[in-house]
């Protein structure tokens, strides 16, 4: 080993001592170490060396993440918490959004230069970020988290039996629905009952003829020409299923996932969904519409964290008319649950500050006092499941009727599968199969052709098999 690789290895152990020293340290102040009486101790005896406090880190971090987020962070009272317990770091928060992190970020890491000292990625990105290189390797900050934290998040945060990242939040994904049009169809409107009547996506079609026979109202939103696969992600991950195996070979065109679209299409078929685009105008007034004879869309299955978005700016005025039961299963006894989304903290290997760096991610997502006051702010599941004994998980929901939503939420994010939907390869592998998608909700292609296509596709970009 030349002497300069020598001196990096050991400069780098030594910074690796220092965070791992600031996370476990104490800021206690020593006992002093007891003194010999001075008439008995030999002339020469050694003093005994004074134990010394770890100091506290110091100095500047820059943390990049979007506003929603950067939101619950500072709303909430857990920068305040961290600046109080950290007073000698001070934190730039900059703003962006998933979009703009996922431009600069992998640009500043391929450039080594430009990146923060904390970045927010979404769990769909980060295995992505993680295989491109250039984050600091956490994993013997992060093990005394592995246990605690909903299993099905680590894959994607590491890589090669190393852990880059903290995971945040989960998105346990649910059935949500509106009472009051259950009702009007008249069908069973208690949580318990709408989870028996949805219990698969058969019994759940049988439903939404129901309702659209005797409401008008489209069951749900399902766009054929610019769908984006969410949905689709959702039925494949509650049954173990993905683009990919274990292996890393490519299972889009397999057996399994082309039932899964055949399945989604007969809802398409059947004429009981609307056509507008989530996340857009359309979307939001179809959610919003305050009564039967308005007809709204009766149901959404999506993760968590849209009660949250419901309830506070998309359909705020539709406030009791909403339930929370368990999203459909491909077949009777099979996994109800799948995740969508979920966010997580890396750390750049080109951060100044690394000790600081990890102080805050392990203050934010790492205690229960701070995840507890995310949730309390902003209904973001955590991931940390030494949370979920806290009673703010039995608090009646007014928005749900007074429905324990949380508890829900909760016992869906105890049995999601680990899947294989997002990956090193997730938005090449999201963009074909959205494209497939697509072709068959506008009839170009069978739902069997146009998987094998993307297949192709993805082999061809990716190089696996």
């Amino acid at each position: 080993m030349s002497r300069t690789n020598l001196i990096k290895k050991l400069v780098g152990v030594i910074l690796l001592s220092v965070i791992i020293l600031t996370a476990c340290g104490t800021s206690a102040t020593p006992t002093a170490a007891p003194q010999a009486p001075a008439t008995t101790a030999p002339e020469n005896t050694p003093v005994p060396a004074q134990p010394t406090a770890v100091p506290k880190p110091t100095g500047k971090i820059t943390v990049w993440g979007w506003k929603a987020a950067m939101d619950v962070i500072t709303n909430s009272g857990v920068l305040d918490d961290f600046k109080a317990a950290y007073p000698d770091v001070q934190v730039e928060i900059v703003q962006y959004s998933p979009t703009d992190v996922y431009q600069k970020l992998p640009l500043a890491l391929q450039a080594g230069t430009g990146a923060p000292d904390v970045a927010l990625v979404e769990s769909s990105h980060l295995a992505q970020i993680v295989n491109l290189g250039g984050l600091t390797d956490l994993t013997d900050l992060v093990k005394p988290y592995v246990p605690k934290i909903n299993a099905y998040k680590w894959p994607d945060a590491t890589l090669n039996g190393k852990y880059y990242a903290l995971p945040w939040d989960s998105g346990p994904v649910v059935f949500y629905y509106r009472r009051d049009v259950f009702k009007a169809a008249g069908l069973p409107d208690d949580p318990d009952s709408v989870s028996k009547a949805v219990a698969t996506w058969d019994s759940y079609l049988d439903v939404c003829k129901t309702i659209k026979q005797k409401t008008g109202s489209d069951c749900f939103s399902l766009n054929k020409a610019n769908n984006f696969a969410r949905l689709y992600e959702m039925m494949l991950w509650q049954q173990g299923l993905g683009y990919y195996d274990d292996q890393g070979n490519v299972t889009v065109d397999s057996p399994a996932n082309i039932a899964t679209l055949e399945e989604m299409k007969k809802f398409w078929d059947a004429g009981v969904t609307s056509d507008q685009l989530e996340w857009t105008d359309g979307w939001y007034a179809e959610l919003a519409k305050p009564t039967p004879a308005d007809k709204p869309i009766a149901s959404l299955v999506e993760a968590s964290w849209m009660g949250t978005f419901l309830k506070s700016w998309i359909a705020g005025g539709t406030a009791g008319k909403w339930g929370v039961a368990l999203m459909p299963a491909m077949q009777a006894g099979q996994a109800r649950a799948a995740n969508d989304g979920g966010s997580n903290f890396v750390i750049p290997d080109q951060s100044q500050n690394k000790a600081a760096a990890w102080a805050f991610v392990e203050f934010v997502l790492g205690r229960e006092q701070s995840e507890l006051k995310l949730f309390a702010y902003s209904d973001f599941i955590p991931s940390l499941e030494t949370t979920y004994s806290d009673a703010l998980f039995i608090e009646p929901d007014a928005f749900f009727n007074g429905e324990v939503a949380r508890k829900v939420y909760v016992d869906v994010v105890k049995t999601i599968p680990t899947a294989h939907v997002y990956g090193q390869f997730y938005s090449q592998m999201n963009g074909f199969v959205a494209t497939a998608i697509q072709k068959v909700g506008t009839g170009k292609m069978s739902v069997t052709d146009a998987l094998k296509e993307a297949a192709t596709s993805i082999r061809q970009q990716t190089g696996l098999k």
